[in-house]
């Protein structure tokens, strides 16, 4: 069961579902340039969309003074701003420590050029502005929660995670002694090592110390649509391993950049993605388009102006139209509870993807973000759910301990997933033997120049591996076909993934023996997947660094044939689910109250997609759903959803 964070002033549990607020008329200078009656305009169309909360910004050089005083008149009008939202009842996510907004940073005086989190004389005026806002407004029933900046990594220069976690501790300690009654986050962005897989002095691991729930803010681009698409759930999935609840805290796009049909279109895949995924809510970047003649900002970033889902004339942009439609899915969800459907598939993160060890032989491939959501974008495709595992770091500054725990169970994650396993530590290497031996299986790829011991003994091999140079496969495509050993195995079909010969991290193994069994062959008779057993355990393992080869390669074709191995391999492991989904990236949520079972599935595809939804009830009814059921016989749904659509569907378990 989920424990949701949020709750209403009646002590009720409640989803998030709104913006990132600034008035069209004034943006950032919203307390400067005082218009209540067009905030309160706002306030109401945000209701009328279904919005049931808010972030507003106390842009720092506004509401201090030169001294670093806070402002009398600015206290008033947030106070006059709450009493709006009280009387419509209507919530709002303070936002404190705003000098970084839109593309530019905006200081104040009475930092004069300072360490922001480290000079004694600024955390103190600091401090005072918080607790000064904190005590004169926390008497208001809109606030929901406290955030302590505006994505702060682009403001400070301090890159020391140790001055960042003290003060970071120090300030919510002091907020929460003032208001202990409400959650409070940092408000980073979760630009984290732990998440974005890049050196950072904001480190999640340290930081949930002390917040009470993550806030992710993204802006993916890149090449492949299926990370683009993803990213929600990477994201989460992330963010939710080290322990906290999380907040799509900022997310959106400008129609400077895409239609406005499409603008929709992603709104409506990170609603859908989130609920699926366990969000406890979600706040698009912004409510209103801005026009303004030559305003910093946005006169050098233009694009800017057009992040919201309302234009300048105060028309609605189709994105505003997503609002109210998700908020009657939360209002239906409102009743029941997430089911777990199937057992997860693990993802393996080594410890060097958020922490650095000394001395470390790094190749040149570094783009390790895109590996792992490139494999997480593959599993998903399959329909598989995902926990993330990472590997707990040795933290040597820290006396070599390690950063926490890891336990590795069969019964709780029967298969896990270990893309180009190059590197974990001798502790990991043990418990994921102890893992095995239990009974759970592991699949993992080929990795030049892996420093993980005794990893060919795992795959059931004798390799042929050589020092400090690679081997390449003679051809330049493989051709994939089933081995006539392993009839049962669900992939019946060939397939071909083109080979790259660029880099040393795309060799292959050579393999002069094996002691596990062929379930897949490539170019006539040499192993592709393997499988071998470990004490009550199983091994999979391909010879080839198959991730690898996927994330460098725009042909996306093969790629489905990877993600029908990954859910074979786990089918194979794994009883057959309640509800079983297939169809390439769809993607379900499960929620039950009674003997009612409420699905959502989503299209992440940018076509039509046709899918089945197997029920495993002995005895059900199919109620409803929110697009027509195109066939059913005695166990199968069989659909046809829209590009970037969903659906709901309601079964009753009849006794």
């Amino acid at each position: 069961m989920i424990q949701r964070l949020f709750k209403t002033k009646d002590h009720k549990p409640f989803f998030l579902l709104g913006v990132n607020y600034w008035p069209a008329s004034s943006a950032v200078h919203m307390w400067t340039k005082w218009n209540p009656d067009e905030l309160e305009e706002d306030i109401l169309l945000m209701k009328h969309l279904g919005m049931n909360v808010c972030r507003p910004f106390l842009f720092m050089p506004d509401f201090t003074d030169d001294k670093g005083s806070v402002r009398p008149e600015m206290l008033e009008r947030l106070g006059e701003y709450l009493s709006l939202c009280d009387k419509h009842k209507f919530y709002c996510m303070i936002t404190f420590i705003v000098g970084h907004m839109s593309g530019e940073n905006w200081d104040v005086p009475w930092r004069h050029e300072k360490n922001f989190i480290s000079d004694k004389d600024v955390v103190r005026l600091t401090l005072n502005f918080i607790l000064t806002v904190v005590n004169t407004v926390k008497h208001h029933s809109s606030i929901c929660s406290w955030l302590l900046s505006n994505e702060l990594p682009n403001y400070i220069e301090e890159a020391d995670p140790t001055i960042i976690t003290k003060w970071t501790g120090n300030v919510i300690s002091a907020i929460k002694e003032a208001d202990p009654h409400r959650p409070v986050s940092v408000g980073d962005g979760a630009w984290c090592p732990e998440i974005i897989g890049e050196k950072t002095g904001f480190h999640l691991r340290k930081l949930n110390v002390h917040q009470d729930f993550v806030g992710l803010h993204y802006y993916p681009r890149g090449i492949s649509p299926w990370h683009h698409t993803y990213t929600t759930a990477f994201r989460l999935a992330m963010a939710k391993a080290w322990g906290r609840p999380v907040i799509v805290e900022e997310f959106g796009t400008s129609t400077t950049l895409c239609s406005e049909e499409n603008q929709a279109l992603y709104y409506r895949s990170v609603f859908y993605s989130s609920l699926i995924n366990d969000a406890q809510g979600i706040l698009g970047w912004c409510l209103n388009d801005f026009d303004f003649i030559d305003e910093r900002p946005y006169s050098h970033h233009a694009f800017e102006e057009h992040f919201g889902i309302v234009r300048s004339d105060k028309s609605l942009k189709p994105a505003a139209k997503e609002f109210p439609a998700f908020q009657e899915i939360i209002t239906e969800l409102s009743e029941y509870e997430k089911f777990t459907v199937q057992k997860p598939a693990g993802l393996f993160v080594p410890s060097n993807y958020y922490y650095e060890y000394p001395f470390q032989f790094q190749p040149g491939f570094k783009k390790w973000y895109d590996l792992y959501i490139e494999t997480f974008s593959l599993m998903k495709r399959a329909n598989l759910d995902i926990k993330m595992i990472f590997e707990p770091a040795q933290e040597l500054e820290n006396e070599g301990h390690y950063s926490h725990n890891l336990s590795l169970n069969p019964d709780e994650i029967p298969f896990i997933v270990i893309p180009r396993m190059k590197l974990m530590t001798k502790q990991t290497r043990i418990e994921l033997e102890t893992y095995l031996r239990k009974g759970g299986s592991v699949y993992f790829s080929f990795a030049h120049d892996s420093w993980v011991p005794k990893w060919h003994e795992l795959a059931g091999i004798d390799m042929d591996c050589k020092f400090g140079i690679p081997d390449f496969f003679p051809d330049e495509t493989l051709n994939v076909s089933p081995s006539e050993m392993r009839e049962t195995f669900p992939i019946k079909e060939n397939f071909e993934i083109p080979l790259n010969n660029t880099d040393p991290e795309y060799g292959y193994c050579p393999i002069l023996k094996t002691s596990g069994e062929s379930i897949l062959l490539c170019n006539g008779s040499y192993p592709f997947l393997l499988r071998h057993d470990v004490g009550k355990g199983s091994v999979w393992f391909s010879p080839f660094p198959l991730e690898m080869l996927s994330c460098a390669s725009h042909a996306d074709e093969w790629k489905s044939n990877l993600s029908r191995m990954y859910r074979s391999m786990f089918e194979s492991l794994t009883p057959k689910p309640q509800f079983s989904l297939e169809g390439e990236g769809l993607e379900m949520g499960v929620w039950k109250k009674a003997s009612v079972y409420y699905i959502l599935i989503f299209n992440h595809n940018w076509t039509e997609k046709k899918g089945n939804l197997t029920v495993s009830l002995p005895v059900w009814e199919f109620n409803s759903a929110s697009i027509p059921c195109q066939h059913r016989n005695s166990a199968t749904l069989t659909f046809t959803l829209n590009k970037k659509s969903g659906c709901r569907i309601k079964i009753s378990a009849i006794s």
